[in-house]
């Protein structure tokens, strides 16, 4: 907890408040899902020692900061892939599915990243962990 001492000027009043804002306004470095941890910071991907490559990483990392969002196929290739590049809706739809055998622990039931027909995908994260 931040505090300004008496008597105190009003440039000090606001370098500390700016200071108190700057540290709020950082972003969550450690996204935890399940047995997943995302740690943005290190660019990795903690799941008993999976590797992502580093475009899984991206499409997580998009992910986690959209969670609960329908995200249309487009979307998530513009976030991702850029809107210089020359993919296709399938790209999107190949690294969403590597990227589930990687941190889906029943493949036949989806529990994080969720297809949402006609639409695209959404990724929801366990409730208790957000």
């Amino acid at each position: 907890m931040a505090y300004v001492a008496k008597p105190f000027s009003i440039d000090v009043l606001l370098e500390r408040a700016s200071a108190c804002l700057c540290r709020r306004a950082q972003p969550v470095e450690v996204f935890e899902f399940g047995d997943c941890k995302l740690d943005i910071s290190s660019h990795k991907l903690f799941r008993r020692g999976i590797e992502v490559s580093p475009k899984e990483f991206r499409l997580l990392d998009f992910f986690a900061r959209n969670s609960g969002r329908a995200l249309t196929r487009e979307k998530i290739l513009n976030g991702v892939w850029g809107e210089d590049l020359m993919v296709t809706d399938r790209s999107v739809d190949r690294c969403i599915n590597t990227l589930r055998n990687k941190v889906e622990p029943d493949l036949e039931h989806p529990r994080y990243i969720k297809t949402i027909r006609d639409v695209g995908y959404r990724f929801e994260p366990d409730h208790d962990s957000v």
